[in-house]
């Protein structure tokens, strides 16, 4: 009667380790190096101006992915930047809405900015950057679903650690606390 139960056992323990180490035994990816604009009209660098720190960036590049990248607002902003959980203090992570203008989008980007500034709270434009160019650096870390938002956690060093696709879920809050929490 034992036997059965240890090999189910040793079997998911098995298929657990392996699962885990597919998930973070992988190379992690470094974010690239690109230049963005800030609301103000500063310019920063990415990830270096988050270096040595955590930095949870949301990335949209369409209308559609920004309708989706907004639900990721309200519950980001009240974890990591108000703090407002019992817990939340704890974590310390950079927040970056970041915008993406390429191809022939580039030409609506100063009307998308206007429209930003009249329906966002000042405090959510203080973590909004805007990237303006060329595509590739972002296909290359398979940000490629035009109508998607994409979620990246970029660790202390600029290597992307963690990744979500879509609207908000809290399972996907609950991931990136998870990792903040090691």
């Amino acid at each position: 009667m034992r036997t059965p139960f240890l090999r189910i056992t040793f079997t998911l323990g098995l298929l657990l380790s392996l699962n885990a180490i597919s998930l973070f035994g992988q190379k992690k990816i470094k974010f690239p190096t690109v230049s963005t604009e800030m609301i103000s009209g500063r310019e920063v660098t990415f990830p270096d101006a988050f270096a040595g720190k955590y930095a949870l960036v949301g990335i949209g590049t369409s209308k559609k992915a920004e309708k989706e990248l907004r639900t990721w607002q309200v519950p980001v902003y009240n974890k990591f930047v108000l703090k407002t959980g019992l817990m939340d203090a704890m974590y310390q992570v950079e927040i970056a809405f970041l915008p993406l203008f390429t191809g022939a989008a580039q030409v609506a980007k100063n009307q998308v900015i206007k429209d930003l500034k009249a329906t966002n709270e000042a405090l959510v434009l203080d973590h909004l950057y805007i990237y303006s160019g060329n595509r590739a650096p972002f296909t290359e870390i398979g940000v490629e679903d035009k109508t998607e938002p994409y979620f990246l956690l970029i660790d202390a060093e600029g290597r992307i650690i963690w990744r979500a696709e879509g609207a908000f879920k809290q399972a996907y809050l609950d991931q990136v606390e998870e990792i903040l929490w090691r």
